[in-house]
């Protein structure tokens, strides 16, 4: 079972969300539900470096990004930080699969959390999904 930890700095405008242990498609779903346009940040981490994603298929992942289609718009950023290629792959199935739904979001994944964070907070916009060195 996965669990879900939030940070919100108000004052840069970032969310920083740790996923820890097994995700399932179900939790995965759940938490996209959750997720509150109202009260969004317009940037935002997903820390995938200490979930494991072996329980999800790629397939059924982009059948759930049809669930993020109220947070599009250009003004946001997120970025997918893995420690391993293999869960990176996830994060670029992810990528292709909100830009095939024609959504505005900047999504970009990285292998480094501070480069992450110097991505949002710092440096201009980029459209691709592109592992950042460390």
């Amino acid at each position: 079972m996965a669990q879900f930890k939030r940070i919100k700095d108000s004052r840069s405008d970032l969310t920083i969300i740790e996923i820890i242990g097994k995700l399932t498609l179900g939790e995965l779903s759940r938490f996209l539900d959750s997720l509150q346009v109202d009260n969004a940040s317009s940037r935002a981490i997903f820390d995938f470096r200490a979930a494991d994603l072996s329980a999800l298929a790629k397939a059924c992942i982009k059948s759930e990004i049809r669930k993020l289609e109220r947070f599009s718009h250009p003004e946001l950023k997120a970025a997918l930080v893995f420690s391993n290629p293999t869960d990176f792959s996830t994060g670029k199935a992810i990528s292709k699969a909100v830009s095939k739904e024609g959504y505005l979001a900047d999504i970009r994944g990285f292998y480094n959390l501070y480069l992450a964070k110097d991505w949002l907070l710092y440096q201009g916009q980029s459209t691709s999904l592109i592992p950042a060195t460390q």
